[in-house]
């Protein structure tokens, strides 16, 4: 009887604690990220890399990929470095998100998304339009704040 007694209590207290865990809401948490990914794209028209690197994991192991062949980052330095060269490529930019998809792990602390969009750039007062960017990225929620582990970015053939 007291081995039945211990048993009803441990599975209430199990009980009670797996109720009062938090519950994820995941709209909430696709909403941050998309925000994440939007501020991303803000850093990137305003050429702030501040703000870049508010958004990016600082991994020295992270690899990602940007529109042009030689684009390979292998660290968020080799990241950093390159966007600060490509800030000072253009004069302004403009980037118009079309089709942002985001997706969550089961525990909720990994998302991923795929967008497409145009962007607008101004170089020595020209603008060059590049339509249909396939973006892709994954983002771990860190210290309660989504940041991109990984992203590739690609133009389309045509």
């Amino acid at each position: 009887m007291k081995t039945k007694i211990l048993l009803f209590i441990n599975l209430s207290i199990l009980c009670l604690f797996l109720s009062c865990s938090p519950k994820v809401d995941s709209e909430t948490e696709k909403s941050d990220v998309t925000e994440a990914v939007n501020r991303l794209y803000q850093s990137f028209e305003n050429k702030d890399i501040n703000l870049m690197s508010e958004i990016m994991a600082h991994d020295e192991n992270m690899l990602s990929f940007g529109t042009n062949i030689s684009d390979i980052h292998n660290s968020w330095t080799e990241w950093r470095n390159n966007h600060i060269t490509q800030f000072e490529a253009f004069d302004k930019a403009k980037i118009n998100s079309k089709n942002m998809n985001v997706y969550l792990s089961q525990n909720s602390n990994v998302a991923w998304f795929a967008d497409v969009s145009d962007w607008t750039l101004t170089i020595n007062n020209e603008n060059v339009q590049m339509k249909d960017i396939r973006i892709t990225g994954v983002l771990e929620k860190r210290n309660n704040a989504w940041k991109i582990v990984q992203i590739h970015a690609s133009v389309p053939q045509n």
